[in-house]
């Protein structure tokens, strides 16, 4: 498999967030929107959830070499129990903000067809399948992007038929992953009973990182007012190009079948200094042709365009090497360097407020990534960490179907080059 292959997951996320969160963003009156991002935001937040006690779980299981086809049925019971859930919430929470029945039956569907269709897309980046992931995840940003364009020419493009057209393009990857649901409560009880050391583990790692991505601004704001939080904020978004990097890896790193070696970590840099050049190379270029409205929050941020970029290139390694720790790091080693790192960012960021100023903000928080990052690095295999991956092609290339056998391979290098099945 070459490297050309995560493309396409990265381009049907890209095209996913164009229409799922920036169409309505530019179109939707301020009321709908804020409607719209409350239903957003819990689905972020159920995501986040499912990769603590079912996505990473599973890769975790990859990595220490277990056999995962005894394990499918449950991973998807439970995949199917929590979407279910989320989207009720989601139903719920969109009712009581709005009272209007039709909007909650769309919010609550396209939370919940949305957390199954990442589920899935995790799984089958996860077992080698990326380009039927990204292929997938691209069919449906193109239906959701056809209806959404149809309503704007007829006029009746709202924050209701927004969610319906989110919902629609999840079903209609999720259809085109050919992974169906499972319904059955017993898998989910034994899904969430034989992996509870791993999803109590997870769940409380990512309970500090919400701590530290949350309070971040805050802390900043709290320090200087409500310029460096909006810097810090606005700088964050524009983060976006390597968070759609990791985020595409994720599966891959935690499951330790690529990121084990200095070469990724290198090629991981190298993407997050392509990423800022491009970040700073565009912010100073508005700022110079006089492109950009005066009082917004891109015009205060392009004076701090070299940090932004240099805040990308730290992301890029940090983050890189934050998810092959959550997949190598055991008990107090994982739970440690997490609140290692939150202690880091918040300190250094937060100080640097606190004796240079708001011109600060950005540079310190792209220090802080970079010294976080030292944390995330062993030097011996079974530092409190799991079982060190083996056989990795085998272990990946997982059944294409709920029951089938799990293939026999090779035994690999980890690298970013593992050859596509």
């Amino acid at each position: 498999m070459k490297n050309t292959v995560y493309v396409w997951p990265a381009a049907g996320q890209i095209a996913s967030t164009a229409v799922i969160q920036v169409l309505p963003m530019l179109i939707l009156p301020v009321h709908g929107y804020a409607v719209y991002a409350v239903i957003y935001l819990v689905f972020a937040a159920f995501l986040a959830l499912q990769n603590a006690t079912i996505c990473d779980v599973w890769a975790r299981m990859l990595r220490r070499s277990e056999s995962t086809s005894s394990q499918l049925r449950a991973f998807q019971a439970a995949l199917t129990a929590l979407a279910t859930l989320s989207g009720t919430a989601a139903g719920l929470i969109a009712l009581v903000v709005s009272d209007h029945g039709l909007l909650a039956a769309a919010a609550g569907a396209a939370t919940a067809f949305a957390m199954y269709r990442s589920g899935i897309s995790y799984r089958l980046v996860a077992t080698e399948r990326i380009r039927r992931a990204g292929l997938s995840a691209l069919l449906g940003a193109i239906v959701a992007g056809l209806f959404s364009v149809s309503l704007l020419a007829l006029g009746a493009y709202t924050t209701t038929t927004a969610l319906l057209c989110w919902a629609l393009g999840a079903l209609c990857a999720s259809l085109s992953a050919g992974i169906g649901p499972v319904a059955s409560p017993r898998a989910v009880v034994d899904w969430f009973v034989d992996n509870r050391h791993d999803v109590g583990l997870l769940s409380a790692e990512t309970a500090i990182k919400t701590i530290e991505t949350v309070g971040t601004p805050l802390l900043v704001g709290a320090i200087g007012g409500a310029l460096p939080l909006a810097l810090h904020r606005a700088a964050s978004s524009l983060t976006y190009p390597v968070r759609v990097v990791v985020e595409v890896l994720r599966a891959r790193l935690v499951s330790g079948a690529i990121g084990g070696s200095l070469r990724g970590v290198l090629v991981m840099g190298t993407i997050g200094v392509l990423a800022g050049t491009s970040v700073t190379v565009g912010l100073t270029v508005l700022e110079n042709w006089g492109l950009l409205g005066a009082g917004t929050i891109v015009d205060a941020l392009a004076p701090h365009a070299l940090a932004v970029g240099a805040w990308l290139c730290t992301m890029a390694v940090s983050s890189f090497v934050q998810f092959m720790g959550r997949g190598r790091f055991n008990g107090r080693a994982l739970i440690a360097r997490r609140i290692a790192n939150t202690v880091v960012v918040l300190g250094v960021t937060g100080s640097g407020v606190l004796l240079f100023g708001v011109a600060a903000v950005v540079w310190s928080a792209a220090l802080a990534e970079l010294l976080a990052a030292f944390l995330w690095i062993s030097r011996r295999a079974d530092d409190g960490s799991v079982a060190t991956p083996r056989d990795t092609d085998a272990r990946l290339r997982g059944p294409a179907t709920l029951s089938g056998p799990t293939a026999a391979g090779a035994d690999t290098r980890i690298s970013l080059t593992s050859p596509e099945r």
